[in-house]
């Protein structure tokens, strides 16, 4: 029997996970960016991966770039060491090329979250940290089945979408989207249908890990 705590309800199914030793060099398919990591698919195994990096990311990269990493052995760096999908790598990605269309789209299908299933594992935009669960994921891609509504309010930016028949307000830190919105003046933009979300948990703050919005990607 397996006991879930009460913020913790639903374990998402089951995660491919990366295992690869130091020294080895991955090519990700970008999919969001933080100041510390970078968000993406491995190309070789189909597997979501957060890379945490020792220096800072270069937040010009976007979705559907292709970056080159190469693993490191240094645990210390990982916010949260029960994370499924962390990996560390030993510098900033390093850009390679771009991928669109079919390719992008057939590595995107299988890794985006269950309807059915709430974000990463549990209701609420918060979870203390030390019940995080190794079954749980520290990021996914979602597909919200409504349009996804931004908003921007004295200065943050806000993604509105329902999930599971429950209305959704989440952080979302996507420099591209905020730009656009302070380019354009706009505080309430509808984004196309089939726009996908990443989904992501901050490091923990006063014992909570908060879930964010790091990146829209547009649909290819």
């Amino acid at each position: 029997m397996v006991l879930l705590s009460p913020t913790l309800k639903v374990p998402v199914k089951p995660m491919r996970r990366l295992h690869d030793s130091p020294g080895t060099t991955l090519e990700l398919l970008v999919v969001a960016t933080g100041e510390r990591y970078c968000a993406g698919i491995d190309i070789a195994s189909g597997a979501l991966v957060r890379g945490w990096s020792p220096i800072d990311v270069d937040q010009r990269l976007r979705p559907y770039d292709v970056v080159q990493v190469t693993v490191a052995d240094n645990p210390d760096l990982l916010p949260d060491p029960s994370e499924p999908d962390a990996i560390v790598i030993d510098g900033p990605p390093r850009l390679s090329g771009h991928m669109a269309g079919g390719a992008a789209r057939r590595l995107i299908r299988p890794l985006l979250h269950p309807e059915n299933v709430p974000l990463l594992g549990f209701h609420g935009p918060t979870v203390l940290f030390w019940e995080r669960r190794p079954d749980h994921p520290s990021v996914a891609l979602a597909e919200p089945p409504a349009p996804l509504v931004v908003t921007a309010e004295a200065g943050p930016v806000w993604c509105h979408f329902a999930w599971g028949g429950r209305p959704q307000v989440l952080p979302c830190q996507d420099p591209r989207l905020a730009a656009s919105l302070a380019r354009s003046g706009l505080r309430y933009a509808e984004l196309r249908p089939g726009t996908r979300i990443v989904v992501a948990l901050e490091p923990p703050v006063s014992g909570y890990c908060h879930k964010v919005i790091s990146a829209v990607v547009p649909r290819r």
